[in-house]
């Protein structure tokens, strides 16, 4: 792996602990979180260009996750623990694979958003790819196969092309973000927009694998806000399937609004093609942050979802001011009621990790939530500011 690498992650690691609250003084005040910052693939190519961890669900064995991004040009996946060992392909004492969609798709890089575990080896994932074609579009993909280091084959692997269901244009770029619902009810969500329509992230769909004719969903939302994003899917059971993501403030100046605004959650039943349960939810700042975002206005984000199949659902969220200059990841717990809807209000919790200037939550499952830390210089290692994206288990 290399020494600089090692010492820059070592410098990090000691960096991080020594600023938690009773560590490094050779004290036991309970449980801390442990951060494990950076976590990355090194393998192959410039590590340190574009990359990032992006999804991440349970694996096969207790304590094993599955966890996907993206490394320069190539999509990766990790599969095991969350710990601060290395292996010659990068981070922790699992496995690293390079999974690319196939040369037949001609793509320029791939990036991998979500996985979902189907046993034995087996997984769902999704994220997209840039084609090299006139354009440059940015083309969605979904995969149901064995994790294995992929050449060139295409088995596993379909492509997807956002289009405006009415006209049949392709769109410019196409995001599947999320997928979830096994086999035999697998469903995800992701955006797709056009170039010279102006509307920022586009429009939130359903991709559906088992139609391969019109695999495409239009997200039909109560509001009318222009402006929505869908990044989390979950499978409930039977035909019901949460969905989480952003909806767009509004805006003078477009009206589309701007990108980000407030964070949203939904219900969608497959069988009846019904949304219900629309409700948004906005972070209020409390104890430190109020001093923290003092005279900010803030944009509340939902970046993914995870549920424990008994009503309680996690959102990892990313809370940010309107000029960019500030943030700090957050976990939402969302009850859902006896009558099926959801609490009106969401609970928050913060994710600690020391010695950030920016930090975001990705991805959760569990207690467990990956994101990016973006550190100042350290003295001896780097005379510029580091920026790596740190996994951070929230419970042992």
């Amino acid at each position: 792996m290399g020494y600089k690498l090692k010492h820059l992650q070592t410098a990090l690691t000691i960096s991080i602990l020594a600023s938690l609250p009773g560590m490094g003084h050779g004290q036991n005040l309970g449980y801390q979180p442990d951060i494990v910052s950076p976590f990355f693939y090194t393998g192959s190519g410039d590590f340190t260009d574009g990359f990032g961890l992006q999804g991440i669900k349970a694996g096969d064995s207790k304590e094993s996750f599955i966890i996907t991004g993206t490394s320069n040009v190539n999509g990766v996946v990790y599969v095991g623990p969350v710990n601060h060992g290395f292996t010659n392909l990068g981070s922790g004492t699992g496995t690293w694979y390079v999974m690319n969609v196939p040369t037949s798709f001609n793509a320029g890089s791939t990036s991998i958003y979500g996985p979902e575990n189907l046993g034995n080896n087996n997984v769902n994932l999704v994220g997209s790819y840039v084609s090299n074609a006139s354009g440059s579009p940015r083309i969605g993909f979904y995969y149901t196969g064995p994790l294995v280091n992929t050449a060139g084959d295409s088995s596993g692997f379909s492509s997807y092309q956002g289009r405006n269901l009415n006209t049949g244009a392709l769109a410019d770029f196409t995001y599947i973000h999320s997928v979830s619902g096994g086999q035999a009810n697998s469903l995800a969500v992701g955006n797709y927009g056009f170039q010279t329509d102006g509307n920022p992230f586009g429009y939130a769909f359903i991709y559906n694998p088992a139609n391969p004719q019109q695999p495409q969903i239009d997200i039909k939302y109560p509001d009318t806000d222009k402006t929505h994003t869908a990044y989390g899917i979950w499978y409930n059971g039977g035909s019901s399937y949460t969905i989480a993501g952003g909806v767009g403030l509004p805006s003078a100046s477009s009206k589309y609004g701007e990108p980000f605004g407030s964070a949203y959650l939904m219900d969608y039943d497959s069988s009846t093609g019904k949304f219900s349960n629309y409700h948004i939810y906005n972070f209020k700042p409390s104890g430190s942050d109020k001093k923290f975002f003092k005279g900010k206005t803030l944009v509340t984000h939902f970046e993914g979802i995870w549920s424990d199949g008994k009503g309680m659902y996690k959102f990892p969220a990313t809370v940010t001011t309107t000029d960019g200059g500030l943030g700090r990841p957050k976990v939402a717990h969302v009850k859902r009621r006896v009558n099926g809807k959801f609490n009106s209000s969401a609970n928050w919790s913060p994710i600690p990790v020391p010695g950030t200037t920016l930090s975001t939550n990705d991805s959760i499952y569990g207690d467990t939530s990956i994101g990016l830390a973006t550190y100042p210089a350290i003295e001896g290692v780097s005379d510029q500011i580091i920026s790596s994206y740190a996994v951070t288990p929230i419970k042992r």
